[in-house]
């Protein structure tokens, strides 16, 4: 199972629209094939960024998620909130 994080730094002022916008997706991806898990956090540090914390099947069903139509409608919603480049972890998990 692949366990993914994506930090992301946000504009301060629209933490709650980042995160209406990853609800707004949620439900689609969490049918996806292979999706275990995915869900939001606001940082409870207040430095303005959210993760996202996912768990897939395998490295295939994530990549097929990645290669989605709502993977780039969630993009296209969160990249103008965004304050730097993503980061992002892969790990594999039992």
């Amino acid at each position: 199972m692949k366990l993914i994080t994506v930090e992301a730094k946000i504009v301060s002022d629209s933490i709650r629209k980042s995160i209406d916008v990853f609800n707004s997706q949620a439900s689609t991806v969490r049918g996806m094939y292979g999706c275990e898990s995915y869900a939001i956090y606001e940082a409870p540090s207040g430095d303005d960024s959210i993760l996202i914390v996912q768990k897939w099947a395998s490295m295939d069903a994530f990549d097929t998620y990645r290669d989605s139509d709502v993977f780039a409608a969630m993009g296209q919603g969160l990249k103008p909130m965004m304050t730097a480049p993503p980061v992002t972890t892969i790990a594999e998990i039992d």
